[in-house]
Parts: structure tokens; C-alpha cells; sequence
């Protein structure tokens, strides 16, 4: 049963409670590396499950004396000082916390983490008043809060510490910010090139500032934009399995687009799948599977594709249904390959409720494969993760499907998979 986050969980005396906990922690540390002069406290290695977990980071202490390293100057993981029991206080708000917001629907589960990072930044800012004041840590001390996305690390410093500790950070913003401005035919050549791409003076800089992700994520939310580079980065070996990637993830089937694929399929070397690929993703996997001159392995990858994680990564995508998972799975060429890209734990696409028409016979079909699938995918839909706009009459229906194949399936994966859904996991 769900403790409801409003009425159980006090955030008010997590953070009172949880302030003393962590400066009394630091005081600890801090005594333990006298005469040591300490620089830096960070509550690190934030670890959350969405729709699950959330548990408390970390705190550790930098010293000047033992962080001789500059590349480690700001790397909690490799300072000596750590305290990773600090949070275990008699109220048990760690396992509170996690009790508390694990099972929450998506939506709800995101306000809870939104209220637990603003009042991590509250002990931050706390901690380091107290500690100051006291004498405990030195004026120029820096408390942070050390995420892996870095938009708490950000939210926890001062312009000033960010400019003087983490310009890195400061020069990607700005970075960003410039580009973004500039008009689309000069923007969209700078991503380009930033993204690995294509050739372009100024690659390296804005590439090195951004990152090749980064970059990517800004070149999709050009649009059709994007599209030619794309499709110019199709003509060269280095570059053409991302040229393809960027064009599936854009969604746009145009004939343009299609075409250059089609045309530059199959790739050689270890690229050869990642054009097959992007057919598949952009609705032509049939006509990929069809093609026995191909290599199997590349008709192999357009089935699969689709019904894999790599179709969260676009922008857009048709309805999901299994009409060419199944012919890809009739076909004793490529079955065995499609099967070993979609086992379990290879990560499947994430649906939305304009799929539903298309998956739901997947719940019954003939091939487990399929109703694996279907299970997972279907079972993720109407969960926690779930987007939460579906009809409870469709939802309660499908429940009670799955409900059903937890012990009249055939296949023993199937009948698992069924009973972690039905058990909310």
C-alpha cells in the first residue's frame, strides 16, 4: 500500500532533522582531518528509480592536504573524507522517503522528487551557514549538491562559485545560449559539426563545450532543419551511422529522406546496421525485410528496431503493431536474430495510448516472443511509468488480461513477466 506523500511524509522535519544529521556529520569529518584544511563539502551519488526509490545521497569532505589531484578537486567519489551513513538518523528518513514515493504514478512521483532535491538544497544552504558561523568550515567554503546531470550542482552555488570552480559548466551555457541564437542557417551547421557529424571550423571548441549528445538533442529539436545534414552525413563511412541515427530520430519519412536510406543501404563494416535501422523506425521494415539481397543481419536490425528502446529516442513514430515483428519472426532467415535482439533485458520501446489498438492483440498472439512484448510494454503503460491518460475501463481490462497469463500462458517468461505486473513491480 502507497503512504500518500501529502498526508504521511513531513518535509519540514525531514529537513530540520536531516540538516542537524549532515552538520553534525561534517563537524565529524572535519575533526578527523585536522589540522587538514578543508575547501569543499558535497552530498553526492544521488540515486532515484522513477516511480520507485529515492534514496539519500551521500556527503563527503575535501581537504586542501589530501586532494592533491586537480582533476579530483571536485569529484566527491575520490575524496578521503566520506560519511555514507550520516542520513541514519532514529527517524529512519531514508527508508521514510523511499517508502513513501515508491509506487507513485509518474506525475506524482516527479512533484515528490521535485520537493526532496528543493530540500536537499535547503540542507546544503543551512549546513553551510551553520558551519561557517561556527568555525567549523572556512567563509570560502563550498557546499554543493554533486548530481550526475549537474542542474542541482547549478542550483546549489553562487554565480560566483560556479564561475570559479566549475567554468566548464558556465562556458557550455554559454555556449548553448549563443548558437540557440543564431539563425537557423548558421545554427544548424554548428550542431552539426559539435555532433560529429560534419567538418566545420570551430568543431572542436563548441563540441568539446557541449557535448556530442548535447549537440544531437539541440540539431533534433531543429526539426526538418536538420534533415539535409543528415542526409549529407550518409556520404561518408565515418559519419554515416549517426547521419542515420539524427534521421530516425527526427521522424520525418519524407520521400527525400527515404530515399538517401535507401540509397545508402546496406552500410559496410560495423556500421552496416544502423541504416536498416532507421528504415525500420520510419515505417519501412517490411519492404527492408523483403529485400533477400540484403544481409540478414540488416533485416534482422529494421524488424527489431522499432519494438526496441531506440524508438524513445525520436521525436515522433507511428502507432505500434506487431505485423512486422511477426513476419520478421516467419522468417527462418532473420527469426533467430530478431528474437536475440528483442530478449529480455535488451530494453523495449515505451508505448502511449495511441499504441494500444496496435499492441494489444500482441497479449495473445501466437509467437512468446510477442506476448513478451506485449506483456512488458503493455504492463509499463498501464503502471506507475505509465502516462496515466488511459480509460480505467481499458486499463481494468488489461490488468485483468495479464492477470490471466500469470498462470494459462504457455511459455514460463510470459507467465513471470505477467506477475510482476499484476504485482506492481
Amino acid at each position: 500500500m502507497v503512504i500518500l506523500v501529502g498526508v504521511a511524509f513531513d518535509w519540514h522535519a525531514f529537513e530540520t532533522e536531516l540538516t542537524v544529521a549532515a552538520a553534525d556529520a561534517v563537524r565529524a569529518l572535519v575533526a578527523s582531518a585536522a589540522p587538514e584544511q578543508p575547501y569543499a563539502v558535497a552530498f553526492s551519488e544521488f540515486y532515484a528509480e522513477l516511480t520507485g526509490v529515492i534514496y539519500l545521497p551521500n556527503l563527503a569532505v575535501a581537504t586542501e592536504e589530501s586532494v592533491t589531484d586537480p582533476d579530483c578537486r571536485f569529484s566527491p567519489p575520490d575524496w578521503k573524507y566520506q560519511d555514507y551513513e550520516w542520513g541514519e538518523t532514529d527517524s529512519g528518513w531514508g527508508e521514510r522517503l523511499s517508502a513513501a514515493v515508491s509506487g507513485l504514478p509518474r506525475a506524482r512521483w516527479q512533484e515528490e522528487w521535485d520537493r526532496f532535491a528543493q530540500r536537499m538544497l535547503h540542507i546544503a544552504t543551512r549546513v553551510r551557514t551553520e558551519l561557517v558561523a561556527d568555525g567549523t568550515l572556512p567563509q570560502d567554503v563550498v557546499v554543493y549538491l554533486d548530481d550526475e546531470d549537474a542542474d542541482l550542482l547549478v542550483r546549489s552555488l553562487t554565480a560566483d562559485e560556479l564561475d570559479r570552480h566549475f567554468p566548464e559548466y558556465v562556458a557550455a551555457a554559454q555556449a548553448e545560449r549563443d548558437v540557440l541564437a543564431m539563425p537557423t542557417e548558421h545554427r544548424v551547421p554548428r550542431l552539426a559539426a559539435a555532433a560529429g557529424l560534419t567538418p566545420h571550423r570551430g568543431r572542436r571548441e563548441l563540441g568539446q563545450l557541449l557535448g556530442r549528445e548535447r549537440a544531437l538533442s539541440l540539431l533534433q529539436e531543429s526539426g526538418a532543419d536538420a534533415v539535409p545534414v543528415g542526409i549529407a552525413a550518409l556520404g561518408h563511412h565515418e559519419t554515416a551511422w549517426i547521419g542515420a541515427k539524427l534521421l530516425a530520430d527526427l521522424g520525418l519519412a519524407t520521400p527525400e529522406v527515404m530515399a538517401a536510406l535507401w540509397a545508402a543501404l546496406p552500410l559496410r563494416g560495423n556500421a552496416h546496421d544502423w541504416v536498416a535501422t532507421a528504415l525500420g523506425r520510419l515505417g519501412a521494415g517490411l519492404e527492408v525485410l523483403a529485400r533477400r539481397d540484403l544481409p540478414a543481419e540488416s533485416r534482422a536490425a529494421a524488424v527489431a528496431a522499432p519494438y526496441s528502446s531506440f524508438r524513445a529516442h525520436g521525436r515522433a513514430h507511428p502507432p505500434r503493431d506487431y505485423v512486422l515483428l511477426a513476419a520478421g519472426l516467419a522468417d527462418p532467415t532473420v527469426a533467430a536474430m530478431v528474437a536475440e535482439a528483442l530478449q529480455l533485458g535488451r530494453g523495449y520501446c515505451t508505448l502511449d495510448a495511441a499504441d494500444l489498438p496496435g499492441v494489444r492483440p500482441g497479449l495473445d498472439h501466437c509467437e512468446p516472443v510477442i506476448r513478451r512484448h506485449a506483456v512488458v510494454t503493455i504492463g509499463e503503460l498501464i503502471g506507475p511509468r505509465g502516462p496515466g491518460d488511459l480509460d480505467a475501463r481499458d486499463t481494468a481490462a488489461l490488468r485483468a488480461r495479464i492477470a490471466e497469463l500469470t498462470t494459462g500462458d504457455a511459455d514460463a517468461d510470459v507467465r513471470r513477466l505477467a506477475g510482476y505486473v499484476v504485482d506492481g513491480r
